[in-house]
């Protein structure tokens, strides 16, 4: 079980009227404005995480109050971390006061999705008001439930302290995932999957996959035919199977993975996390990406020089098959330099239509080579990805 925080705040603010928050999606991640000490920063909404965060370089800068420290129980690991306490905190017109928060270094995840992460909204602040988050439209509207209008099917979740877990059924195996907004893709732990694999063998399987930040041993994805939440059941849902790791709620024998981001952008979502629900309507401006796994077969992440290295060369991919290592630079693609790229960007161009040429301009020491690949379908057929639903009324 996760660690739980004593935390002391008080809301200071109604939330009697609805409030539109203008929200980016950026890698499925939702980042949410916040203001503290005047200040405007962008924080994570992150349903995974019991406690918000603040990071260790913007802390000092607020001024904030030391507060003691903690042991933090997460994912992959275990960390200890300094609490600081924000005299003013501020999402839209809603206001907290004495609000603790853990002081935790974030430059990973704002190396990962290509933009400054300066916080995160944990699940001690989003259980305090009621809010349904709208991926394609990017806003979050804060409100009483009665002013939400046709809020869709009602899911009761799981909770464990301040924790709260999904049930579902993945071919036809009941399992509860940790709803984690804060992770872009669904993750099962090594016991889940050794419960599907005795009923299922996947078709293909993507090896080869890292996350950014604290190392653990590498991934492998595989496409889910059939997984059904609440009255809806969606098919063909690409999850990532982590193996073993020795620290964090995934080395749990009872920890059955997280449900990522990802999932959830084909419903318009509202959460009622205080009464342990979440509320699920399908959204009819979702627009499914065809290409997320049609590509060249890397992941990648900014580097300080403001240039793009290669975190993991998936096995038996385009790039993988090119000689592709880790740690190789990518200092242009199809004749551009990345240094003027978004992360956004540079993933739009090696994904696409399968077969489309990307030419590469690698570093590696101090030879340069240029490389040309052709995108491929790494994983689910692409009339279904990614996941479509279809409700079961």
């Amino acid at each position: 079980m996760r660690f739980r925080w004593l935390v002391c705040w008080m809301f200071v603010a109604t939330c009697a009227a609805q409030q539109r928050i203008k929200i980016r999606i950026v890698n499925n991640a939702v980042l949410v404005p916040v203001r503290i000490h005047g200040r405007d920063l962008n924080f994570l909404l992150d349903t995974g995480s019991e406690h918000s965060v603040i990071d260790a370089a913007i802390a000092p800068e607020l001024g904030l109050t030391q507060a003691g420290e903690e042991q933090i129980l997460k994912n992959y690991r275990k960390q200890t971390a300094h609490v600081a306490t924000t005299d003013a905190f501020h999402i839209g017109t809603m206001a907290f006061r004495q609000k603790d928060m853990a002081v935790v270094p974030l430059e990973p995840v704002s190396r990962a999705l290509g933009v400054a992460v300066h916080g995160v909204l944990g699940n001690d602040i989003l259980q305090t008001f009621t809010f349904r988050l709208n991926f394609s439209r990017q806003e979050l509207v804060a409100a009483p439930l009665s002013r939400l209008g046709n809020l869709g099917t009602p899911i009761k979740l799981q909770r464990s302290g301040n924790d709260f877990f999904l049930p579902l059924q993945i071919m036809s195996l009941p399992f509860d995932l940790l709803l984690d907004t804060g992770t872009n893709s669904t993750s099962l732990s090594w016991g889940t999957w050794q419960r599907l694999s005795q009923v299922w063998t996947p078709t293909s399987i993507v090896d080869g996959v890292v996350r950014a930040g604290f190392p653990v041993p590498p991934a492998f994805l595989v496409c889910l035919p059939n997984a059904q939440v609440g009255s809806f059941e969606i098919n063909d849902q690409a999850v990532r199977i982590q193996r073993k790791v020795d620290s964090g709620a995934f080395s749990s024998g009872t920890f059955g993975g997280i449900l990522g981001s990802e999932a959830l952008h084909p419903f318009e979502i509202t959460f009622d996390l205080e009464h342990d629900a979440i509320f699920l309507k399908p959204d009819p401006h979702f627009k499914p990406d065809l290409y997320r796994y049609t590509m060249v077969g890397l992941q990648f992440a900014r580097n300080d020089e403001d240039t793009y290295s290669v975190m993991s060369v998936w096995k038996n991919s385009p790039a993988d098959e090119a000689g592709i290592s880790m740690g190789d630079r990518i200092s242009a693609i199809n004749g551009q330099s990345t240094s003027s790229m978004s992360t956004e960007q540079v993933s739009a161009q090696v994904h696409g239509e399968e077969g489309t040429p990307v030419n590469l301009i690698i570093e590696r020491g101090g030879a340069v080579s240029a490389v040309t690949l052709h995108t491929r379908q790494m994983l689910c057929g692409q009339k279904d990805a990614p996941a479509q639903f279809q409700s079961k009324k």
